[in-house]
């Protein structure tokens, strides 16, 4: 069994060696949507020892770890190669796929498991992707740019730039937003905005929160605490009157104790610092 998967993993390398990755992967970008490529090592006791950059025959053409970089080069026989020393890399797109080992070698790569896993996430992503374009970026008011940043700040995390804040506003897909750019702008002249207002400061290479940041949010959750009393007050006010108007009885039809309720009601809904009118009706 173990010669069998040896001659299997000799045989999948080849292949994935074929597609051998370069010096340096792009992660990031076009680039990295692109990039298709396998990086095969071997360790040793867990360290690194040796970087395989080609299958000839039954031996292996590896660069040797000098201790800072892969630059010695050495061949081996690959059935020198102890079965849990192999690890694989494979560089799918802005994916990757770690192997450690024979088995789970041959069997991801048989299998391909991992790859319908990539491709289901992908898929999600792309009509997660399509439904956001979708949707209108909704530039925050200041106040809750506001309120958002002093949570950041709080978090100990930092706004270095505008696209940062981005990010954490609507996560990467913005990047991808046909109103990206409109956006974008948006959010920059809001932060400005607060720099020029001292609620912000341009220091060290980002946006630092000051004091009045906290001041201008109590001040703004004050006056809408005030405005929703107001409001509240003014809808009292027009249920009583209302009351008042579908309540009234016709005059022929009111008794003594009718005239008293309603004018109870009316005095109720009488102009501030007037004396009560059931004052004098019921005196």
């Amino acid at each position: 069994m173990s010669r069998v998967l040896r001659g299997q993993t000799l045989r999948l390398l080849k292949a994935a060696l074929a597609r051998s990755c370069p010096d340096r992967v792009p992660r990031s970008g076009a680039a990295a949507k692109r990039v298709n490529c396998f990086s095969v090592f071997i360790d040793k006791n867990t360290e690194p020892y040796l970087l395989v950059r080609s299958v000839l025959g039954e031996d292996l053409e590896c660069l040797e770890w000098s201790g800072e970089r892969f630059d010695i080069p050495k061949t081996i026989p690959f059935s020198d190669v102890p079965e849990k020393e192999l690890s694989v890399t494979y560089f799918y797109g802005y994916s990757e796929v770690q192997y450690s080992g024979f088995r789970d070698f041959v069997l991801g790569r048989v299998l391909r498991v991992p790859y319908v896993k990539i491709h289901v996430v992908r898929t999600i992503n792309s009509v997660d992707q399509y439904f956001f374009d979708k949707r209108k970026l909704v530039t925050k008011q200041r106040i809750d740019l506001l309120r958002f940043l002093v949570a950041e700040h709080l978090d100990g995390r930092s706004i270095e730039s505008h696209t940062v804040l981005m990010t954490g506003l609507y996560s990467a897909k913005w990047l991808m937003h046909p109103e990206r750019d409109l956006q974008s702008t948006k959010l920059r002249f809001y932060l400005d905005s607060l720099v020029a207002t001292g609620e912000l400061e341009w220091r060290d290479g980002g946006y630092q929160m000051t004091g009045k940041a906290l001041h201008t949010i109590e001040t703004y959750e004050e006056q809408e605490r005030k405005h929703t009393e107001n409001v509240k007050s003014q809808r009292a006010m027009i249920f009583l009157t209302l009351a008042v108007v579908f309540d009234t009885p016709r005059p022929e039809q009111m008794t003594t104790r009718n005239w008293v309720t309603t004018l109870k009601l009316r005095a109720l809904c009488g102009s501030a610092g007037q004396r009560p009118l059931w004052f004098w009706v019921s005196n």
